[in-house]
């Protein structure tokens, strides 16, 4: 499912700011999308089998090892 159905990424100015703000957290911009695709690939079941374990793959993927493991509780 294409990503503008979030109309905030669907014009410039609001991609921009998102890019901003994705920037300020340490949060690749791609990642968000990756989030956002991940929910949406989920739209219209009962129940979203798997989404917290897609969310977890695609935030592994970005943040570094330590803080991966402190947000853990490890």
């Amino acid at each position: 499912m294409p990503r503008n159905v979030v109309v905030l990424l669907n014009s410039e100015e609001g991609r921009s700011l998102v890019k901003k703000k994705c920037r300020a957290t340490g949060v690749p911009i791609s990642t968000l999308e990756d989030l956002i695709d991940a929910e949406l690939d989920q739209q219209g079941k009962k129940r979203k089998a798997g989404l917290w374990d897609e969310f977890d793959r695609i935030l592994d993927e970005v943040l570094p090892e330590e803080q991966a493991d402190a947000s853990a509780g490890r």
